[in-house]
């Protein structure tokens, strides 16, 4: 009996390989050749086009760009092609997809009524990637959030601030979008001196230290205008303010700004200018 049984299983089995095999591996073959085609065809479709589009920009930027819009549109291939075999592959085993589909209709209605702020952010998301607000790997100021940008897609950013922290912001949350790393960005260091110091001396100082740091091998990609004397900006019970102000490529503002501190107290202290607490 058990001889009988595995035979007619065997059978069946063999049957049903003959009958639903095809369209079964057909669709799983399909589903992952089409996924992997899109992760390779993606992105170097994307690059040339971008480039074009933002033609005159840093190279790093344009990077981000494609890398942005070549992960939305490859999660969102394989979700489809994932649907399209699902739904190829049910009716295979027996599965009446038919209240499933109408099911999909019904989700549709709900999601007019009940679930607004998901369609909210992925519209929100639709035109944060069109207008290329920002991109993996720009460091912004969204929903009260500072960082760096990790991952986008189209519902929702996630960021990592300076503490390592990964904030996950919806996209329909995102009213005001701050991008510390287009184009090009400004230092500015304000250097507090006492009240008799010449401004003179600290304009010509500071003058010499900004062409230096300009020049150094270690920054001197990163500057784009050297840092200068600008204006003083305050005279209170803490002294004279200072500000020095200078631009540089988009993302290096910190780097030089921490550097340009340092080297302005070494020549002030060089120079005897005194600062209000010495």
């Amino acid at each position: 009996m058990g001889h009988l049984l595995l035979a007619l299983t065997r059978h069946d089995i063999g049957r049903w390989f003959s009958d639903h095999g095809a369209p079964v591996f057909g669709a799983l073959f399909l589903a992952v050749a089409g996924a992997a085609i899109v992760r390779r065809v993606v992105r170097v479709a994307l690059a040339p086009a971008v480039a074009r589009q933002m033609a005159g920009r840093e190279p790093a930027e344009i990077r981000r760009r494609v890398d942005t819009l070549a992960g939305v549109i490859e999660r969102t291939a394989q979700i489809i092609f994932i649907l399209w075999a699902l739904f190829t592959i049910l009716p295979e085993f027996g599965f009446n997809i038919a209240p499933a589909l109408a099911g999909v209709g019904i989700t549709g209605i709900a999601l007019g009524f009940g679930a607004q702020t998901l369609v909210r952010d992925a519209i929100n998301g639709l035109f944060i990637l069109g207008e290329n607000q920002y991109a993996r790997g720009d460091v912004v100021s969204i929903a009260g959030v500072t960082g760096t940008v990790e991952d986008i897609t189209l519902r929702r950013t996630l960021v990592r601030d300076v503490d390592g922290v990964v904030y996950t912001v919806p996209n329909g949350a995102v009213s005001v979008a701050a991008n510390y790393t287009r184009d090009f960005a400004k230092v500015r260091v304000t250097v507090p001196v006492a009240p008799s110091a010449s401004i003179e001396t600290v304009r010509r100082v500071a003058d010499a230290v900004g062409r230096e740091l300009a020049l150094d091998p270690v920054y001197q990609d990163a500057v784009i205008t050297a840092p200068a004397y600008l204006r003083v900006d305050s005279i209170d019970a803490n002294g004279v303010a200072v500000q020095v102000n200078g631009t540089v490529r988009p993302g290096s503002q910190w780097e030089v700004a921490g550097a340009l501190r340092a080297r302005l107290l070494e020549a002030f202290q060089r120079e005897g200018i005194k600062t209000p607490w010495g």
